[in-house]
């Protein structure tokens, strides 16, 4: 099996703590994926794997629909929690409270 590569991923330490390993799941605060044609794959290969792994926070940017999933609660079996927010909708990562995102700053503007 091969590692999911997530389009974004927020850790801890610098890009030279990591030169020779990828990230433990304890020092991953967050993983994001963009779906413009993967959004299937993303919420329900994706997911799987990141919570068997112990990532505790996983986005899905879905652009197509522009909508943000958010999956959190990671157990041997996927995320027990689920949430689709869409415009003019916020959130949070976990790790980060503070930092608010408005899903109109994350989309690209519509066309």
């Amino acid at each position: 099996f091969s590692e999911p590569e997530p389009d974004l991923a927020i850790v801890q330490g610098t890009v030279l703590d990591y030169t020779e390993d990828h990230p433990r799941p304890e020092q991953v605060y967050l993983v994001v994926e963009v779906a413009d044609s993967t959004l299937k794959q993303d919420c329900e290969i994706k997911d799987k794997l990141y919570a068997q792994a112990g990532i505790t926070e996983y986005w899905v940017l879905d652009l197509k629909n522009r909508q943000l999933h958010i999956f959190r609660n990671p157990t041997p079996t996927g995320y027990t929690n689920h949430l689709i927010l869409s415009e003019p909708n916020q959130a949070s990562p976990l790790a980060f409270p503070s930092c608010t995102l408005t899903l109109t700053s994350i989309l690209p503007p519509v066309s």
